[in-house]
């Protein structure tokens, strides 16, 4: 028997249990619709697609498709479509330029082998700010897309500059960092600890 419930995806189509799941209930059905029109003036107003992408798959991937049943499905529906409108709330992207909204000072004492880098250079980009931790402590970090920096370690920072990058965060807001990227022999890359960093955005 066909589907005849409408959805954001051809049901005819449909192969996987959660798929069939939207297809065969009309709540369900209609909260993927409203995923999918949202995300799509989210992608048409976002300064980084790939990143805007990167966030939905996420959301696909670590939370509808783990439901195992309508009950956790509407739950994650009601839960995107809040992201979501939230995200329409801080678009479009218009951050002033002129004066950032944090400045960070290189960072003193740390010491690099220079033998160990293999390029230095301007970096400036777009992204979401995110707490997170490594062996050294907790993290203020900037992501965008897969890509990946930290700025500085909680400890590093003052407790007014902490309380405006959690605002951003907990806001889901993009900022423009700008600062100096460095390159290691390994690869891996870094914002560079001698290079002063600015982060420049709305005010949360």
């Amino acid at each position: 028997m066909p589907y005849v419930h409408s959805a954001s995806f051809d049901c005819a189509k449909a192969k996987t249990k959660i798929d069939k799941l939207v297809c065969g209930d009309p709540k369900l059905s209609e909260l993927d619709e409203k995923v999918s029109a949202r995300y799509k003036k989210v992608l048409e107003l976002s300064p980084v697609r790939e990143d805007s992408k990167e966030q939905q798959r996420e959301w696909v991937k670590g939370s509808r498709n783990t439901c195992k049943d309508a009950a956790c499905l509407e739950r994650a529906y009601a839960s995107r479509i809040s992201e979501l409108e939230e995200d329409l709330k801080n678009l479009p992207f218009k951050p002033s330029l002129e004066k950032p909204l944090l400045t960070f000072p290189a960072r003193s004492g740390e010491q690099i082998d220079a033998t160990d880098i293999v390029k230095k250079e301007p970096l400036e980009l777009t992204g979401r700010i995110s707490s997170g931790h490594d062996p050294a402590g907790a993290t203020y970090d900037i992501n965008s897309a897969k890509r990946y920096y930290t700025i500085r370690y909680a400890w590093e920072l003052t407790d007014a500059q902490k309380d405006i990058l959690d605002n951003i965060g907990e806001a889901n807001q993009y900022v423009v960092l700008k600062g100096q990227l460095v390159t290691y022999k390994d690869g891996s890359k870094a914002i560079d600890p001698d290079s002063i960093v600015q982060i420049f955005g709305q005010s949360p």
